[in-house]
């Protein structure tokens, strides 16, 4: 009999970590992490980390393995899902796999593909270019591969140094390799997908509520504990550094704490970008996800 996995999904705060909860209760299940800023160990308020009592409830697995100037992919984190996929049907259990990063469960299911091993000089080479003249970078990916500048836009600064990487590597368009034959991460497994959802004004109210509870538990004091291990100044070079500034609050936070904006300005910033991301989410499920 083929296995199956559970994935639970859907925008933030519709109330997966509960769901997922007494779902692994119910079926003697262990719960995977897909939610690509609750990798990292740090901001654990502001990305709705499970508690210790849920922690120690059920298992949990690839929650909070990053440090914060670490990064990952899609298709890291993919290896690593397989993997306790594997480990957890092997004991006996059933894997649970809950989060918001719709292109990390996309690419569990679909596969990817493969992408060329970049050397350690061509990886410091981009690095530094990156750092020193951020468009120079782009314009020269944009003047060998025009297409690439509908498929990358600037804004989407690491998808854009590891094209430049793949550039240097292999002097080949990361095209090039997004159209080869995908590789699959796991075989012999049925994925059934819950996409969890709910009325946008309740969801929009559950935001606000729950933005308030992460101040009122100490989300500043978070942000300003990490801030304090990072040697840079510029918010704006703290946000391209380190994606775990991707975590909502994260970014209007430091620039409270940077007196760019009011207490209130960073509350009222915070639960905005939380709701119009929670649109982005439910859209990208409706049309990347419901039809695996």
């Amino acid at each position: 009999m083929i296995p199956t996995v559970k994935v639970i999904a859907g925008a933030t705060a519709t109330g997966k970590t509960k769901h997922a909860l007494e779902l692994a209760k119910f079926c003697n299940g262990e719960i995977i992490n897909c939610d690509s800023l609750q990798l990292y160990n740090e901001l654990k308020i502001l990305t709705a980390f499970p508690t210790d009592e849920e922690m120690n409830s059920v298992k949990h697995r690839l929650f909070g393995y990053l440090n914060y100037d670490q990064k990952t992919s899609s298709v890291e984190w993919a290896k690593l899902a397989a993997k306790a996929i594997q480990e957890t049907i092997s004991s006996g259990k059933n894997p649970i796999i809950v989060g918001g990063t719709g292109l990390y469960i996309k690419t569990l299911i679909e596969g990817a593909s493969p992408m060329p091993t970049i050397s350690d000089i061509n990886r410091q080479k981009t690095k530094e270019l990156s750092e020193q003249n951020f468009n120079e970078m782009c314009q020269e990916l944009y003047l060998f591969d025009p297409n690439l500048r509908y498929a990358l836009l600037q804004s989407m600064h690491h998808q854009l140094i590891r094209a430049y990487e793949v550039f240097l590597e292999t002097g080949k368009s990361i095209r090039y390799f997004w159209n080869l034959p995908k590789m699959k991460f796991i075989q012999n497994v049925n994925f059934d997908i819950e996409i969890l959802d709910c009325k946008r004004d309740v969801l929009y109210e559950r935001i606000a509520r729950r933005f308030e509870q992460m101040l009122h538990n100490g989300a500043i004091d978070e942000v300003r504990n990490l801030l304090s291990k990072i040697t840079i100044t510029s918010p704006q070079e703290i946000f391209m550094k380190f994606p775990i500034f991707k975590a909502i609050g994260a970014r209007e936070i430091t620039m409270f704490l940077n007196g760019i904006y009011t207490f209130e300005q960073m509350k009222e910033i915070s639960i905005k970008n939380s709701r119009h991301y929670a649109k982005r989410q439910i859209t990208w499920f409706k049309h990347q996800i419901s039809n695996l």
